[in-house]
Formats: C-alpha cells, structure tokens, sequence
C-alpha cells in the first residue's frame, strides 16, 4: 500500500513539473492581455527555452505576438525591453508557421499570418526613422524584413525590394542594391528610377558595360522620361563619350525647351565640343547657356578661355619662325592680339559675376599687359592687390 501512495505521489508531482512549464506560456499570455510586457517577456523567453515548450507553434506564436507588442508599444520603457523586438517577432511567427505546418490542425498559422502582415508596417516605419538618421545598413535589414514579409504570405513586395536597393545605393552597399533592384526590373516595377538607381549600384560594382544595358532597357520602357535621359548622359560623361553625351544632352533640351536646366546641357555640350577641338561649335554652345543663364560664370570664362588659348597657339607658332620671316611673325603677332581684345570682354565679364576669381584675374592681367592697356591694367591691380 505505501509502495502505490509513493507511486501516485511521484506521478503527480512530474504532472506538477510538467504543467509548471506550460503554466510560463500561459502566465506571458495572460500579461500580455493585461498590457504587463515586461513580465510577458520575462515569462515567454522562459517558455522558448524550455524543453517542454520550445517546439509547439503556440509557444512561438505568443511570443511573436508579445515582442510585436513591444515593437509597437507606444510606452518608452516597453519599446527599450528589446530595440530589436519587431525582428525577433516575425522570425518567431515563420517559427510558428513552420511547426504548424507540421501538425494536423494547423490552427497557429492564420493567427501568425495577420501579425505577420501588421509587421511590414513596423518594419517601413522603423526603416524610414532610420533612413533619416543616415543609417543605412539598419535600414536595408528593415526593408528587407518588410519584403521577407509579403515573401511569407506568398506575394511579391516591388516597393520594399525598391526600398532595399535606393538604400543599398546611397549606403555603397551595390551588391544588396543590385539583386533587390533586379528583383524589380523582373517583375516589370513601373518606375523610371529603378533604372536610375540600378544602373548606380552596377557602377559602383564596376559594371559600366552592365550599367549601360540597364539605361537602355530603362529607356525602352520609358522614353520620355528625362531623369533616365540624364543618367545616360552622365553614364557618357563618366566613360569620355563625348558624340553619345552631346546627343543625349540634345535630346534632353528638345524635351523640355524650357527646362532652366538646360544652361548645364548646353555647358556640357560646349564643353564636348571644346575638349574635341572643335571650338567654334563650343563657343556656339556657351553662348546657348548664357542665353538661358545670363549670369552663367563659367560660360563667359570658357569664352574668354578659348580666345586665350588660340592667342596662345598663334603667338608660340609665332616665337617658333626664324628671325628672317619678320612680316609672317607680324601678321601671327597681330592675330593673337586680335584674339586676345575678342577674349577680355568675356572675360570680364566672368570676373564682374565671380570678382574674385583668380584664373580670370590673371588671365586678364596677361591680356592687358600684353595689349598695353595701362588703364586697365592699373584699375585691375587696384582692385586685386
């Protein structure tokens, strides 16, 4: 008879054990209801660890539901329970999921799936806060949870793989950028910047043949759209093609005739043409773009630049003759000096808008001295001693 009253005892005190550790799921969902998230925590992180709990999909179902309530608790002191609350819950409600899927019933997984699908809000808000604060790789982590999210629920999330790939750019993180941004271009993401910023990410991957397909592909989709337009330029600018940067820039003008931006394309396009040699097309160029801008300094300078340097090429081919051929040095000298009065008006023109730009006051002082236009001259020391 004792022998059977310590076999009951013992049975009922492994009962007693046993029901002790469902009891800390049960006390996390009880504080929970109550809005006591400390304890909440404090008793479902004692539940994950336990042997007799750590596997049922309502343990992990409880748990994602307590740290998403402390993700989103509008309450300071439960918010700093845990900062990385929000990920810990949707990695506990795939956890759910999961060990439902392995059961008959499979009664866990709806509840989890209407907390997974409130996440994504938590995840967009708490990666644009951080977005804002310039930190950029928490930021790809919270846009990328926001697209693991609808990848759980079976749907494809084209704003958070856009999301993932801007940040991934301005983060110099290319290699993140370029497979979410990817992810986009596939499924057909009707946004001209994809291409902008996808063709940024192969850049910094060095990709530049790659860069330039995704323009073009962006371009095909959409060919009215300047910003791509602009990128294509850009791409040409950076890798010295010259002919495809004037034309892109043409194009660009015709666009938008009115753009003010368009006294930087016809800037850059006089500055193609200059760097080509074909200076009387340049000058024609910067002389658009002061038309547009008439305040456009480095327009003016490049104008008075380009007469300098021809005054220059004159006057050395003049230095090169022989002492003999006095009257060829005397017409070169005179061009030179024609091409130098054509250079001061422009010139000073660029010094009036920026006066203390010392390029310019030099290459006027040169230009005075050398035509002996004292008066000038004395002024321009004068002022710039």
């Amino acid at each position: 008879m004792k022998k059977l009253i310590l076999s009951i005892t013992m049975s009922l005190l492994f009962i007693s054990a046993g029901f002790a550790q469902k009891s800390n799921r049960t006390s996390a969902y009880m504080y929970k209801d109550k809005g006591q998230l400390e304890n909440a925590k404090k008793a479902i992180d004692k539940a994950v660890q336990n042997e007799k709990t750590k596997n049922d999909s309502k343990t992990w179902l409880y748990y994602g539901e307590i740290y998403y309530d402390i993700a989103t608790s509008p309450l300071p002191q439960f918010r700093k329970l845990d900062t990385l609350a929000a990920t810990k819950a949707f990695v506990a409600l795939k956890k759910a999921k999961t060990l439902d899927s392995s059961s008959k019933k499979k009664r866990i997984s709806k509840e989890a799936d209407e907390y997974i699908k409130k996440l994504s809000a938590v995840f967009y808000a708490k990666g644009a806060q951080v977005f804002k604060q310039n930190n950029y790789d928490r930021a790809i982590e919270y846009f990328k949870d926001a697209f693991q999210v609808s990848q759980v629920l079976g749907t494809f999330d084209t704003t958070a793989a856009f999301n993932v790939g801007i940040t991934g750019v301005l983060g110099k993180k290319p290699k993140v950028a370029a497979e979410y941004l990817k992810k986009c271009v596939d499924v057909n993401f009707k946004e001209p910047k994809l291409f902008v910023y996808y063709n940024r990410a192969l850049q910094q991957l060095g990709d530049t043949a790659a860069a330039e397909s995704v323009i073009k592909l962006g371009r095909s989709r959409f060919p009215e759209n300047l910003s791509l337009l602009l990128e294509q330029a850009q791409l040409y600018l950076e890798r010295g093609q010259a002919r495809q940067l004037i034309n892109s820039l043409e194009e660009a003008i015709a666009k938008e005739p009115n753009n003010p931006a368009n006294a930087n394309f016809c800037f850059l396009i006089g500055k193609s043409y200059d760097d080509m040699g074909v200076t009387d097309t340049a000058e024609m160029a910067y002389k658009r773009a002061i038309k547009i801008n008439p305040k456009f300094f480095e327009a003016y300078y490049n104008i008075g630049a380009i007469f300098v340097n021809k005054a220059s090429k004159l006057q050395k081919e003049a230095n090169d003759l022989p002492l003999s051929k006095v009257k060829e040095y005397n017409v070169l000298n005179n061009e030179a000096n024609a091409d130098l009065k054509k250079a001061i008006p422009w010139l000073e023109k660029a010094l009036s808008i920026n006066p203390n730009d010392k390029p310019t006051i030099s290459g006027l002082k040169e230009a005075y001295a050398r035509l002996k236009m004292k008066d000038k001259l004395k002024e321009l020391m004068s002022n710039h001693k």
